[in-house]
């Protein structure tokens, strides 16, 4: 019995051939060996080209769906934005109705006409339960019809929707995969494309891309990095897909005003709600683009904050909120806000004035009342309808 340890080798044909004597089992030869490692040049050379070739391109790429304007029986204004998911297999979507509060949402099964899906809105568990809107395609692309519950009833009616904005994506992604091994960190954007060459939206447009940059600096990294960081903590490294997604949408834009909410998802390792609201408004003045603050449209008077906290609670009481004093509180931000054609809205993020389960608070005040808050000046003087 040879000894266990030993391998045995011996000539066949001119060729050397070798095998375990313990299990039986041949060991790799040297041409399969030969394979192998040119399979893996191989595949690190096209890696390597795909890099430099996505490198060469532009991070920002026109993106489907759009942003739909219509109106509804009222007369009000009725959104949907309409974005990019799942690997272009479905859209996610965002209903917004002006004058409502809710944050209504959706997701369809299909991109191919025809969809509908319905929106997921939130409401009193105390109020009254109305009929579920639901957003449908037609046969033209470039229109969506609405059917909304009516404000005071159980009837519904059908809002016509045209596409009045295109979308734009920006995109980064890092990380490096081998099969079932490594990981990826990948930012997306989807903004909408503004019309025209002014100089107010050529400048508005760098802010965005300037915006785009920084996010994905903050949550991209070296594509070798999770590989690091797995071999620091002795873990092994399975695939991992992190995905940071910021979604756009427009509230108002003048000739020297721009509003957007931008609704961020973080998709990455811990559970509980991800979903984070960003109030961006901007203001042409003096041939640049600078950010808007709330205090920047209020009267001094002496201090703006305690009287509008005060409404906040009010709002927030009207609309079920289970601890509306706590907006109170001179700790709770107050610059997540969007400017729109009727009023104004105040974003709270979930956790800050209520549980993290709760999810986040939207509240709207019309430009009237406010009347006696805000300032006749300055960028007040531009809102679109000064009370």
């Amino acid at each position: 019995m040879p000894h266990a340890s030993a391998p045995v080798g011996h000539r066949r044909s001119g060729r050397a051939h070798f095998r375990s004597v313990n299990n039986g089992t041949p060991a790799p030869s040297p041409r399969s060996l030969r394979w192998v490692v040119l399979a893996f040049v191989f595949a690190l050379g096209v890696f390597t080209v795909l890099v430099v070739r996505d490198a060469g391109r532009s991070a920002i790429r026109p993106a489907a769906g759009g942003t739909f304007t219509g109106r509804d029986v009222d007369g009000r204004l009725v959104q949907v934005c309409l974005f990019e998911r799942n690997g272009n297999v479905d859209w996610s979507g965002w209903l917004y109705r002006e004058g409502r509060e809710q944050t209504e949402w959706f997701s369809s099964t299909s991109r191919a006409h025809p969809w509908q899906a319905v929106v997921n809105v939130r409401e009193r568990e105390d109020g009254t339960k109305l009929p579920e809107p639901v957003v449908a395609s037609t046969d033209d692309p470039l229109r969506l019809n609405a059917t909304l519950p009516r404000t005071n009833g159980w009837a519904s009616d059908t809002a016509n929707l045209t596409r009045q904005f295109e979308h734009l994506s920006y995109r980064r992604l890092t990380g490096f995969r081998l099969g079932r091994l490594g990981g990826t960190t990948e930012y997306w954007a989807q903004v909408p494309k503004l019309p025209g060459e002014q100089p107010f939206l050529a400048a508005l447009e760098g802010q965005i891309l300037t915006r785009c940059e920084e996010r994905a600096n903050l949550f991209t990294t070296g594509p070798l990095d999770f590989w690091k960081d797995n071999i620091r903590s002795r873990v092994f490294p399975a695939v991992n897909a992190f995905v940071v997604s910021d979604q756009w949408q427009l509230r108002l834009l003048t000739t020297n005003l721009a509003s957007f909410v931008v609704c961020s998802y973080e998709a990455v390792r811990g559970s509980g709600n991800r979903s984070h609201w960003d109030g961006l408004t901007y203001q042409w003045q003096d041939g640049a683009v600078t950010w808007l603050r709330l205090g920047d449209i209020f009267k001094p008077m002496p201090d703006w904050k305690p009287v509008f906290r005060e409404r906040c609670r009010l709002k927030l009481k009207t609309v079920g909120h289970p601890a509306p004093d706590s907006v109170e509180d001179d700790f709770i931000p107050l610059f997540h806000f969007t400017l729109s054609p009727s009023g104004l809205q105040i974003y709270f993020n979930s956790s800050t004035i209520a549980s993290h389960g709760a999810g986040e608070f939207v509240i709207h005040f019309d430009y009237a009342e406010l009347k006696d808050l805000l300032r006749t000046d300055g960028p007040a003087a531009f809102l679109p309808r000064v009370p």
